[in-house]
């Protein structure tokens, strides 16, 4: 296995500046955010607001030789981009697959590409087999690039556990689509047993969000009873058990990267620098 960390949750570094230090925590790849910044430009950088690096849809392909030689010199490989793009978007989709073929023709970067939200007013299996047959129209244009679209398991979609993302993803082919195992976001929803859903998973699992949480309260409501949030957290310091899902990752011969994810507070070269060492100490176990 190796280490990422997506550059979501580095916004105030420019993009030459994100991949120097990540290689000096000895990172070995970075899921690169691919996402519009907001109108002002004097916004103070921010996860889902202004990002230094400024990677968009609209101009990675012409930024490819660039983030070519930021990866030569680092020796930090991006191995994923992260945009903020749902099913059906097409142009943007375009964008991305363009991207990713012009920054690596051979082997391009995967692509985060989301499902609708789930409705909750709306009948489930509806929106669950619009998602699967979309998905599956997905494959056959990425397919036609030679990229590899990534499905995030994440709280609020239409598959928020591995049980669920395999339905979706069954039969569709792995050279072109596969699921990001994302810790933060299945912990909100309740954690299946982490091996158990490895296994489930197969040769679907293709990428891993590894983050931490902790539920805390959030106030109460008009009854009294208490309301509850996630926050995120450090690695060491949340509810899910790093060190054993490492160790499953490890069991069931997971190869590839394990990109950190971390939207807490903090200063983002501790957060790289700690989080990172823990991380490569597990892998290394």
């Amino acid at each position: 296995m190796k280490r990422s960390c997506t550059s979501v949750m580095l916004p105030r570094w420019d993009l030459d500046q994100t991949l120097d230090k990540l290689a000096e925590h000895g990172y070995d790849g970075i899921e690169l955010r691919c996402r519009y910044n907001p109108g002002d430009a004097n916004a103070e950088p921010s996860f889902w607001g202004r990002h230094l690096a400024d990677v968009s849809p609209d101009n990675i392909a012409s930024r490819a030789s660039e983030i070519q030689a930021a990866e030569k010199r680092s020796g930090v490989k991006v191995i994923a981009l992260a945009p903020s793009v749902l099913l059906g978007q097409n142009d943007i989709i375009t964008k991305l697959f363009e991207g990713a073929v012009a920054i690596n023709p051979d082997q391009p970067p995967m692509i985060r590409i989301g499902a609708p939200r789930h409705d909750r007013t709306q009948p489930y299996w509806p929106q669950f087999l619009k998602a699967r047959s979309d998905f599956a129209e997905l494959v056959e244009v990425a397919r036609s690039y030679n990229v590899k679209v990534l499905y995030e398991i994440h709280v609020g979609t239409v598959a928020v556990t591995c049980s669920r993302a395999i339905e979706l993803l069954r039969d569709l082919d792995t050279n072109h689509i596969g699921a990001i195992y994302d810790v933060p976001n299945m912990l909100r929803v309740g954690l299946e047993d982490t091996k158990m859903g490895m296994e489930l998973l197969g040769p679907y699992l293709a990428h891993c969000h590894i983050g931490n949480g902790t539920s805390v309260p959030d106030g109460k409501d008009e009854t009294g009873a208490v309301k509850w949030k996630w926050d995120f957290s450090d690695l060491r310091e949340g509810v899910a058990d790093i060190a054993q899902i490492i160790q499953d990752f490890k069991n069931v011969g997971y190869e590839g990267y394990l990109s950190l994810e971390d939207f807490g507070p903090g200063d983002d070269e501790d957060k790289i620098g700690q989080q990172g060492a823990y991380l490569q100490g597990l892998i290394n176990g």
